[in-house]
């Protein structure tokens, strides 16, 4: 199941281990019963308690099809086909969440819930664009990026707070892509892009947020 792959991709390239996803996921009945009908395709559902945190991951039935459709292991670019991109992506997101909340959680760090959207925005370009670098394709990377951030559109029944929170994630999350482009992809520099986005991801709160924003104005 590619939701197994997502994770083992993201584990590996930020040299992270968390619980498997696949057990926390939960159908739309779950997600209702925990939080009401969900209005999105990709939910992290959290429950907190004075002894942790109870996770659940929901994704809608359109990005399951493509989840349980695409071959992460077949040697054309599948995932970043244009049908199956925005499934793919938002189910990137999911386990991305899922992922970090976990790592943070178990090493006793807050996170807040911009630094979880800003760190899924570029864990879906680092783990996409890595696939296509392997099948000798980084020259698609433009492409790609431009795919994610720039041709967006956002739920109309977002609040103000969540639709700004949204459009800062995408845009230090699109300028930092853009810049490990220019820095790493372009020269094929793949070991420094690693060492790079695995310093990246050890930051937290507002240093997280500081050091993607610098590099999304191109500085460093």
């Amino acid at each position: 199941m590619i939701i197994g792959f997502l994770q083992a991709e993201l584990e590996a390239i930020y040299g992270v281990e968390a619980p498997r996803v696949e057990g926390f996921l939960v159908d739309r009945a779950g997600a209702s019963a925990a939080a009401g009908e969900p209005r999105v395709p990709e939910a992290l559902l959290v429950r907190e308690f004075p002894d942790g945190v109870e996770v659940g991951l929901f994704l809608d039935e359109e990005v399951l099809e493509w989840v349980f459709r695409s071959d992460p292991h077949d040697p054309r670019p599948l995932l970043t086909s244009s049908a199956a991109l925005p499934s793919i992506a938002c189910a990137a997101e999911g386990v991305s969440h899922f992922v970090y909340l976990a790592t943070r959680a178990a090493a006793g760090r807050p996170v807040s819930l911009l630094e979880l959207e800003v760190q899924a925005e570029v864990d879906k370009f680092a783990l996409l664009v890595l696939h296509l670098w392997r099948r000798g394709l980084r020259r698609r990377s433009p492409a790609l990026r431009r795919r994610l951030y720039e041709r967006v559109r956002y739920h109309e029944h977002l609040e103000e707070e969540a639709l700004e929170r949204y459009r800062l994630a995408n845009r230090l999350g699109g300028g930092y892509a853009r810049w490990l482009e220019e820095r790493f992809v372009d020269d094929a520099d793949a070991e420094g892009m690693l060492r790079e986005l695995r310093q990246s991801y050890r930051l937290g709160g507002g240093e997280k947020l500081g050091y993607f924003g610098a590099r999304a104005a191109g500085e460093g």
